[in-house]
């Protein structure tokens, strides 16, 4: 008789988070023998808790990009090429939906598997909304806000997600903030050319902020204090009168008939000109402890996960939201889901990645709450631009 490895994993505890995970978990032990017992915590300590907090307590460990220098410069994860191998991680890249895979790459080494991919896009209730009335612009966004009036339009904007929103706003004004260029820019480690070493543009950050602050008033009261599956919740509630958003990040679950009431749709993101934009890359990835003391089984799993045939069946069937671009791009999936991939895949390949400097996390926490309190207190725009910029130099700039 096979004796069992019994591995602990922590991810987050919506549906899409820990579903897919504990499907996939369930068939790996039939394979292998080893089981995986599944902790999950709620979205805000996901996209908060330090992974060195996590990386002490359980092997796997679901985690955001940003983290990722932190986590490295600590030495709590251990490389996935320690057990991958080039071929498998080269095939990971090629097949990646936007820059999901090249997300956990740091330093050299890959540090995480992308296990689900997400940017920021736009989304509606079927029925509620003809399709032809969603803003494909940024201009059209506040003529549907005053036409459909401002409880129609419910935004993610608590600390974290109006800070999104700010970035993802940053790209679509750069081209007219810092000048036309060819395309969409990106460093070499995902940045868009609009941030550097030194912070975020000056002229790109105060002109996404001042879109920010002229939406607001546009957009339900109670956007202020909503992360993104409190907005997806309502549009998919029958009745609600919020029946539109213009930047959240994408959940395929809503988009599955009879799953979370009624339908929701998701669209590219708006755009300021006249070429498609990309936004803030969000998903997860799943990286492995360096205390873990059967790391390779950890990878080996994390090697299953992000496999194509198991993120197109067994994980899809699961609810779960595939990190492989061949997945998103599967007529039969998108079938079953609204088309939710289709819809976004253009916004999605343009994606852009947050640095994963060290100390870039605790900046983030920073300058979210840096913004979100001068929105509430009525400060002025160029009061939080500065604000934002000496937040960076104390948290992240040598």
């Amino acid at each position: 008789m096979r004796s069992t490895t019994r591995l602990r994993g922590m991810t987050w505890d919506h549906p899409r988070g820990i579903d897919a995970l504990r499907a996939g978990s369930d068939e790996f032990e039939r394979l292998t023998g080893v089981a995986i017992d599944w902790t999950a915590r709620p979205l805000r300590e996901f996209e908060d808790t330090p992974v060195v907090e996590l990386a002490a307590k359980y092997d796997l460990v679901a985690l955001d990009h940003p983290f990722i220098g932190d986590a490295v410069a600590a030495g709590a994860l251990m490389p996935l090429d320690m057990v991958l191998l080039p071929a498998e991680l080269a095939e990971r890249a090629d097949d990646s939906a936007g820059a999901s895979h090249a997300s956990y790459h740091w330093e050299g080494r890959q540090w995480g598997g992308a296990v689900d991919a997400a940017c920021m896009v736009s989304a509606h209730r079927v029925g509620a909304v003809d399709p032809v009335e969603i803003p494909g612009r940024w201009d059209a966004v506040a003529a549907f806000a005053r036409s459909r009036g401002r409880e129609s339009v419910l935004l993610a904007a608590n600390p974290t997600h109006l800070w999104g929103t700010v970035l993802s706003l940053c790209e679509a004004v750069s081209n007219t903030a810092i000048g036309p260029r060819d395309g969409w820019r990106r460093g070499g480690d995902g940045r868009p050319d609009w941030w550097g070493d030194g912070g975020i543009e000056p002229a790109v950050l105060d002109e996404a902020v001042d879109r920010a602050l002229r939406l607001l008033p546009l957009c339900a009261p109670e956007s202020l204090r909503s992360d993104p599956i409190t907005v997806l919740e309502r549009l998919a509630r029958s009745g609600d009168p919020a029946v539109y958003t213009p930047l959240v990040f994408g959940y395929l679950t809503y988009a599955r008939p009879g799953e979370r009431g009624e339908l929701v749709a998701f669209s590219d993101a708006p755009r300021v000109g006249d070429d498609p934009v990309g936004t803030l890359t969000g998903g997860v990835g799943l990286a492995v402890s360096a205390r873990a003391e059967s790391g390779r089984e950890a990878a080996a799993f994390v090697r299953f996960a992000t496999s194509a045939k198991v993120q197109g069946g067994l994980s899809h069937a699961a609810g779960g939201q595939a990190g492989r671009r061949s997945v998103w791009a599967d007529g039969d999936v998108n079938a079953q889901v609204t088309n939710f991939y289709r819809d976004t895949l253009a916004t999605m390949d343009r994606s852009f990645l947050r640095p994963r400097l060290p100390g870039y996390p605790a900046y983030q926490r920073a300058a979210a709450g840096a913004l979100h309190r001068g929105v509430l207190n009525g400060v002025e725009r160029r009061e939080i631009v500065t604000e934002l910029g000496k937040l960076w130099r104390e948290y992240v700039q040598d």
